[in-house]
Formats: structure tokens, sequence, C-alpha cells
């Protein structure tokens, strides 16, 4: 029986953890993307949720669940001897804090800086050099973090990691030559999660691209290839 229906689009960096945690878990959930371009589809996302945004969740019982924090520590706890919820209660709000960070800082950062590559508007109320600093500011974090343990909460992969390396995507396509050379502590612990046959089912392939992105400034930079077309090692 069906947990209830994800409705998401393709692609949203906040949807991938929660897909490829339910495959893992085993639970089954209908996933339906919706096209912002379709009428009836932007109409039933309005009923569902009146912010217009994904991912929603509609349980099997009618139960809907927005925001995707609340929405993948839900699915997730419909398996309680999980070990993704991590061992103790410090586990649990370990796991919170990296997938907080992850939704707030890490993914709008990353966006504010592509997305202006993509002549997309920026969703952000930050420029591309304000973006820049705290992308290398979040990149240090997690690297400092995974250079003491070997998944973000300790010895054993939960919750967090697939949702922070969700986010990470995009991010990873595009600046995967600035994470080899100045993070590869991030980049390994990223490929990694990425061998994971669930998750790399939810994301495909990666992709590095060869885009120019801006430079922090403070480098004595305007303009710099911060990628390359080379498939990056650990």
């Amino acid at each position: 029986m069906s947990l209830g229906t994800f409705y998401t689009r393709n692609p949203n960096p906040r949807s991938y953890g929660i897909i490829a945690v339910a495959k893992i878990l085993g639970l089954e959930i209908d996933v339906k993307n919706l096209d912002y371009k379709n009428k009836d589809d932007q109409q039933k996302l309005h009923r569902l949720n009146s912010l217009d945004q994904v991912p929603v969740f509609v349980g099997s019982d009618d139960f809907v669940l927005t925001e995707c924090i609340a929405i993948a520590l839900y699915v997730t706890s419909h398996v309680p001897t999980t070990s993704l919820l991590g061992k103790n209660r410090k586990d649990d709000h370990k796991i919170q804090q990296w997938m907080s960070f992850a939704n707030s800082d890490l993914l709008p950062a990353i966006g504010g800086i592509i997305l202006p590559l993509l002549g997309l508007p920026l969703a952000v109320r930050k420029n591309t050099q304000d973006c820049l600093r705290a992308l290398h500011a979040d990149f240090k974090l997690l690297e400092q973090q995974l250079q003491t343990s070997k998944y973000l909460v300790g010895d054993e992969v939960t919750l967090a990691d697939y949702f922070t390396a969700g986010t990470m995507v995009f991010g990873v396509f595009v600046f995967h030559h600035l994470l080899r050379e100045r993070y590869p502590r991030v980049l390994e612990w990223f490929l990694g999660m990425h061998e994971i046959p669930e998750f790399k089912e939810v994301v495909g392939e990666l992709r590095f691209m060869e885009v120019p992105v801006p430079a922090l400034e403070e480098d004595g930079e305007s303009l710099e290839k911060l990628v390359d077309a080379s498939s990056p090692s650990p």
C-alpha cells in the first residue's frame, strides 16, 4: 500500500534525498512531478499549499504536509527501527541541524550563483558575491565536520547525509573543480553518497560541467573558470 503521494517538480534538489530514503526503507510513495506551466497543476498545487511551493506530501489518509524537512522526517519515521534517524536524541537533533543548514543556507548559496548563470531570476536576497562568500563558508564547515567523522552525524549514514547531498547535486555539477581543490573531503563524501544505488537512481549520473562562474572579489579576480569538464578524483 502506498504511503501517499509526493508532489514535486523535476529537478528539485530538496526532493532527491526524500525520494531516495523512501526507496531505501522500502516505502512506496507515488511521486508526481507538477508542471508550473500547466494550469491544472498550478491549481492543484495551490489547493495543497497556498504558498504554491513544492514539495508537498499527501498521505493515503489525506494528511497533508508541506516543507521539505518535515516531510523527510515524517517519511523516514515510518520505519521505527531505521538507523537513518540516529541512535539517540542528540543524533536526532544533529540530523535536523544539518538538514536545516542544507535547506536554508547551502542550497540558497548554490542557487544564488548558478541561477544568474542560467539567466534565471535570483530567488534569494543576496547578490552573487554574498552567495560566493556563503558558499565557501558552508563548504568549509562541511569540510571540517567530515574531517572528523565519516558522515555528517557520526560513522553511519543518516537522513542528514541523503538530504544534504541531494541539495548539493547541482553545486557539484558546477563547482566540482573548486571542491576538488579546496574541499576534497566534501567531494569524497558526496561521491560516496552518490554510489549508494537508491540515491544514484534518483539523482542520475553526475554531469561535470564547464561554465565560467564569478570568483570571490577578495581573491583579486573578477571572473575565473572554477570548473572544468574532467572527472574529479577524491
